[in-house]
């Protein structure tokens, strides 16, 4: 009985390992199905060809994107959760960037406060933090109101200055809160923007900003980021909603991309600019075969396996003196049959000496 409750026993210990460890598996493979929400804020930037500034996003269908939650930094809990998707990309002359966010339509054109606005900050000086103007050092600013409509190019070179006139794409800088100025060299940006639902104000879809500029400016007062391949750059996106107020949006009140909105990260957006990789050519033709080598010389024989030992010799069976018997009766019968043949001819002979020849019996 004893024996009977211990196989029991240890029976039960083995079921329960067992459910413990698929427990285990089960919560490793939800942990690796759900990633912590902030480890989607690096953003790769390929290489690419055919992007065309228009105002439609079709032509960035295969450019992977970061999407992330904008929240105002001066009231936390409004939000526009997953309201960010961010891509960027580049070619041998450019930076291209695309920003939609999630929220209504409303623009108007005799006054940008009470339609969207956009900034993409980039940082320059490894001390400048992301918030608007800096604060530790210079800090690359591409600030758009949106003085034209959608469809219509804003920016652009003919400018003396950052300032852009038209469309109020304006090239900026700025080294702390206070101190946002044009750039004094050339506007090298170029945008376009729309919107996915542009039937009536206040209509629900995505916003498009898209938007270009030179990978390398004529700058010398660091008042431009400049883009290298293969080098990472922080990047920061704001944007104002006219609906903040009765009266538009205010300078303050923009939300801004967040990395971790737990934790309220609001640091830099790590941006690569990876190298082209090429993919492989097609394989070439088989090459002739080459000539035979020469025949290696033969080896040595190796010597001879030593004789095992004989093994000792059992002892003689049955079978032996059976043999011998039967073989010595054989023998004996063998002579009686010759003694009995040599007696009936000795039996013939002497009938055969009675009868006289040419006699007949009467």
């Amino acid at each position: 009985m004893g024996t009977v409750l211990e196989s029991n026993k240890s029976r039960h210990r083995v079921n329960a390992r067992a459910t413990a460890l698929a427990a285990l598996l089960g919560l490793l493979v939800m942990v690796a199905a759900f990633p912590p929400v902030s480890a989607d804020t690096a953003v790769n930037a390929p290489k690419v060809n055919g992007i065309v500034v228009d105002g439609f996003a079709d032509d960035w269908s295969a450019i992977p994107g970061t999407t992330m939650t904008l929240i105002r930094p001066l009231a936390t809990t409004e939000r526009l959760v997953g309201g960010l998707t961010l891509k960027v990309a580049y070619d041998d002359a450019n930076l291209y960037v695309l920003v939609l966010i999630q929220d209504d339509y409303d623009y108007n054109a005799t006054d940008h406060d009470f339609s969207a606005a956009l900034a993409v900050l980039w940082q320059i000086d490894p001390a400048a933090t992301p918030e608007m103007g800096g604060g530790l050092g210079n800090v690359d600013i591409w600030h758009w109101e949106l003085d034209t409509g959608p469809g219509v190019p804003a920016g652009g070179p003919d400018y003396a200055s950052g300032n852009d006139p038209q469309g109020n794409f304006d090239d900026e800088w700025a080294s702390s809160p206070t101190n946002r100025l044009d750039d004094t060299d050339a506007n090298e940006l170029f945008g376009v923007w729309a919107h996915t639902n542009m039937t009536a104000a206040g209509s629900p879809g995505t916003w498009i900003f898209e938007m270009r500029r030179t990978l390398t400016t004529s700058d010398t007062l660091r008042q431009d980021r400049q883009f290298a391949v293969n080098q990472s750059v922080g990047m920061s996106v704001g944007y104002w909603d006219p609906d903040e107020t009765v009266l538009g949006w205010t300078p303050a009140g923009h939300y801004t991309s967040c990395k971790d909105a737990t934790t309220l990260d609001f640091s830099w957006i790590q941006v690569t600019l990876v190298p082209l990789v090429p993919p492989p050519g097609p394989a070439g033709p088989e090459g002739p075969q080459g000539d035979p080598g020469p025949t290696g010389p033969t080896g040595a024989a190796g010597p001879a396996g030593a004789n095992g030992t004989q093994g000792a010799q059992g002892p003689a069976g049955p079978t032996d003196a059976m043999l011998v018997g039967a073989a010595y009766a054989g023998l004996g019968l063998g002579l009686v049959g010759l003694l009995l043949g040599a007696g009936a001819m000795m039996g013939v002979r002497r009938s055969r000496t009675k009868e006289e020849p040419g006699t007949k019996p009467s």
